[in-house]
């Protein structure tokens, strides 16, 4: 093709087919995903053989769990601003690395707090790759097809706590829990390594630093061929203000009251999302079934989460992020209350937690869209790791609060009414956010790579 005098990088993106090389940055940013929801589940599915294993209540695991999460929103909130400053790329890289090894040496723990130590090690490097994942699919997709994009990508993480669930049902009954932990170790260090070899940097990234001029042409030639050359100007219709940095962006006027809505909504998403993970298959065990049906009873509710992604991000691009986020919050609410209400069949339980997986997982999927489409590159990896940071501090008061209640002895019907009250007050924040959304940061016109307006 003709090569341009001037590249817009935000049209670029968004006038062109998705391609080749963007379907490789999909795939190794799903490849993350899947391994995060692997490894996350799996944890709470080795439990009731670790508390077997080691002679202790069920409860006592709680430390373990509440630490991974604390390393995964630590990790998260660091993550961003790293990943804004230095690149997603190189924070991708090093946290699977550290993620994968850090699992390894959780296999070799011998009691709670010494796997506690380990799930924080491990959660850290779990925590900054996820957001800056998502950040990268969403800053290579056209605008048009964005939330399909996250949604798609998001849809790794179910379908990865699915596939801890059949993995820890095929592997604890023969070679231990400890198989578990190797398996979800050496994954992570295989897919880092793959991502030094074929991961590129975000282009929305590369074009709004003069240095990584190359390396951006690279990029923009891997797109369409010879679109680019020595001469080429290249703008970003972005607003950047460099007088201030992200953090300090993603909080002032007029984003704050936006932020403060996807920070409370992600919260009782997450909340909701790592109590269920976390105790669901004890839960289903104390309800009188198998340990290897309760696995796979919980690891229903994650299919259904893994179509509820493949689907919201259709809805969010079709009749509007809000709406639509809006609509699987209530549905989750509603199949939580049926959930409650349930007899103890196995049939009736699988499809009800199909159906409240496919609303609350698609959900927390939505905020992340939401996100993306939100905040502008220069802040937008801050951002989303912000709020994913925010998020899993409601993961940790989830897991928290169900190790809690399971010890107040509340009865599977209690557990699930209760769970309706932060259902609803994400879908409360997701409407705040709707009416916010006018005051999103509109483009101030396209800057040259190189300028500090």
């Amino acid at each position: 093709m003709a090569v341009s005098a001037c590249i817009d990088i935000q049209d670029f993106v968004d006038q062109r087919r998705v391609g080749r090389f963007q379907w490789r940055v999909f795939a190794l940013c799903l490849g993350v995903l899947v391994l995060d929801g692997l490894d996350v589940a799996a944890v709470g599915f080795i439990a009731p053989a670790l508390t077997h294993a080691w002679g202790i209540s069920r409860e006592a695991l709680g430390p373990a769990l509440v630490a991974g999460l604390l390393g995964m929103a630590l990790g998260a909130i660091a993550g961003g601003p790293a990943a804004d400053r230095f690149g997603r790329r190189r924070v991708i890289i090093a946290a699977m690395l550290v993620f994968g090894v850090m699992s390894l040496v959780s296999a070799l723990s011998t009691g709670v707090w010494e796997l506690a130590l380990f799930r924080f090690l491990t959660g850290l490097g779990l925590g900054a790759a996820q957001p800056n994942a998502a950040t990268l699919v969403a800053e290579y997709a056209p605008q048009r097809r964005r939330s399909l994009f996250v949604s798609l990508l998001y849809s790794g993480l179910t379908l990865g706590a699915a596939g801890g669930g059949f993995l820890s049902a095929a592997l604890v009954g023969h070679y231990g829990w400890q198989s578990v932990l190797v398996v979800g170790g050496i994954l992570p260090i295989l897919l880092g390594v793959a991502c030094i070899g074929f991961l590129p940097e975000s282009i929305r990234f590369l074009a709004l630093r003069p240095e990584h001029r190359a390396a951006l042409m690279t990029v923009v030639n891997r797109i369409a061929p010879g679109a680019a050359d020595e001469r080429t100007v290249f703008v970003i219709s972005e607003p950047v203000d460099r007088r201030r940095n992200a953090v300090a962006l993603i909080v002032a006027q007029p984003n704050r009251l936006p932020t403060l809505a996807l920070w409370v909504g992600l919260f009782m998403n997450l909340l909701t999302v790592y109590w269920l993970n976390s105790w669901l298959p004890i839960m289903v065990r104390d309800a009188g079934f198998s340990l290897s049906e309760a696995a796979v009873i919980g690891a229903m509710m994650q299919v259904g989460g893994t179509l509820g992604n493949l689907t919201i991000g259709w809805g969010m691009d079709r009749f509007g992020g809000h709406a639509t986020l809006v609509g699987m919050l209530c549905g989750a609410g509603f199949f939580a209350l049926l959930v409650g209400a349930a007899p103890a069949d196995g049939h009736v339980l699988t499809a009800l937690l199909f159906g409240l997986g496919f609303c609350i997982n698609s959900a927390n999927t939505g905020w992340t869209a939401l996100a993306a489409a939100f905040y502008p590159t220069e802040m937008r990896a801050t951002g989303m790791s912000v709020m994913t940071g925010i998020g899993r501090f409601g993961a940790i008061f989830g897991a928290t609060v169900g190790s809690l209640i399971l010890a107040g002895g509340w009865s599977f019907g209690q557990i699930f009414l209760v769970l309706t009250v932060p259902i609803g007050l994400a879908a409360v924040a997701a409407a705040t956010k709707a009416r916010t959304t006018g005051h999103a940061l509109a483009a101030t016109g396209p800057v040259a790579v190189g300028s500090t307006r």
